[in-house]
């Protein structure tokens, strides 16, 4: 084993925090959020558009990581290692599509890189504590 049971738990525990407000900041500060992504609107109806769609992705985070909560709460550690491992998934979605606006690779998006390869290392942790 790379790390202690109780450390990947504290790992599972800060991963699910990080997914919680991020869900959190795109649903209450949606703007900030896009922003943060390097989505800058530049009409009124392409703001409308982008707030509508951050608060679609952060209740999608909100929901993966009250989950988290309950699987971390619940001592179920290997469950926060499926959920975690296969959120991966949408980490990788997150930064390609992320990738393809118009700032490219600036503005966040080696975040993001960076992010998905935490996510994953840290479901796959959890899957074997």
């Amino acid at each position: 084993r790379l790390l202690s049971h109780s450390t990947w738990r504290l790992i599972g525990l800060g991963l699910t925090t990080t997914v919680f407000s991020l869900g959190a900041l795109s649903v209450f500060a949606p703007s900030v959020a896009a922003d943060s992504l390097g989505v800058t609107p530049t009409s009124l109806e392409g703001h409308n558009i982008t707030e509508k769609a951050m608060v679609f992705l952060g209740i999608r985070d909100l929901a993966v990581g009250t989950a988290l909560f309950w699987f971390y709460r619940d001592r179920k550690e290997k469950e926060m290692g499926v959920l975690l491992t296969a959120w991966t998934t949408v980490c990788v979605v997150d930064t390609c599509v992320t990738i393809q606006g118009p700032r490219g690779w600036d503005k966040g998006v080696w975040g993001l890189c960076g992010g998905a390869a935490v996510v994953a290392l840290g479901g796959l942790g959890l899957l074997q504590a």
